[in-house]
């Protein structure tokens, strides 16, 4: 491999997110769950932890140092852009009929908050902190994951080890960062990961897998809230019910 001394510093940057999340991980969820840090708080050091490389590699265009263009940054136009963009568009559909749905099916809602527990301690419980986790680290997580494990890896990466090698050590450090989401997470993550690599490829646009991981976030973030509001529902009606049958 014949990488420049920028692309060396580069790389290290990225492989030392996932060693971080592997350290930092369970710190996190469980100063969350005991209440000595908020989800807000934990969402802020989350987006601090993606910008801080992602202000070293937009440095590194700035400087010429890395190409925009390798990164995936320029929209060329043609059909493979479009398809993307109708892809992403199709995507925001499903999920805005989905969250519909689930706010008015509680059979539905069960079958999320099973799914959910490994991470639902970082769900968003309020208006407040879904704000935080859509407007700011879900849009932080479209941007600099993807300049990074994408842009990045794959886009500079593959030119000196390959396309599939690259994809792959994309994927995997991709899912190692989601650590706090819990080991299952990671495979389903990486999983993920394999996928928006491959949608880069194809598309050779960045801005489609940008746009494609933020709506997979925010609406990440819109069922949380909704399974926390429902949850919350249910516990006022049974209180509101003892409390009906206790009187006189």
């Amino acid at each position: 491999m014949i990488f420049q001394a920028t692309e060396w510093l580069m790389l290290a940057s990225i492989i030392a997110m996932p060693l971080y999340s592997l350290w930092e991980a369970d710190r996190v969820k469980n100063a969350v769950l005991s209440g000595t840090k908020t989800r807000v708080r934990a969402y802020q050091e989350a987006m601090l932890f993606m910008w801080l490389p992602t202000l070293l590699l937009l440095a590194l265009v700035a400087y010429g140092e890395v190409s925009a263009t390798t990164l995936g940054l320029k929209w060329q136009g043609h059909l493979a852009n479009w398809l993307g963009i109708g892809f992403v568009g199709a995507i925001a559909i499903y999920f805005l009929y989905s969250a519909t749905s689930l706010s008015k099916n509680a059979e539905l809602c069960d079958q999320y908050r099973q799914a959910a527990q490994s991470h639902d301690w970082m769900l968003p419980t309020n208006k407040r902190e879904l704000q935080w986790f859509t407007a700011g680290l879900s849009i932080s997580a479209g941007v600099c994951e993807e300049l990074l494990f994408r842009g990045f890896l794959i886009g500079v990466m593959s030119h000196e080890v390959g396309v599939s090698a690259s994809l792959v050590v994309s994927s995997l450090l991709f899912g190692i960062c989601h650590l706090y989401q819990g080991w299952t997470n990671v495979l389903r993550t990486g999983v993920i990961g394999l996928v928006l690599g491959v949608i880069f490829i194809l598309t050779e646009s960045l801005w489609v897998v940008i746009t494609l991981h933020a709506l997979v976030d925010v609406y990440g973030g819109f069922v949380g809230y909704i399974l926390n509001q429902t949850s919350k529902d249910i516990v006022n009606t049974s209180i509101d019910s003892k409390l009906t049958k206790s009187r006189p």
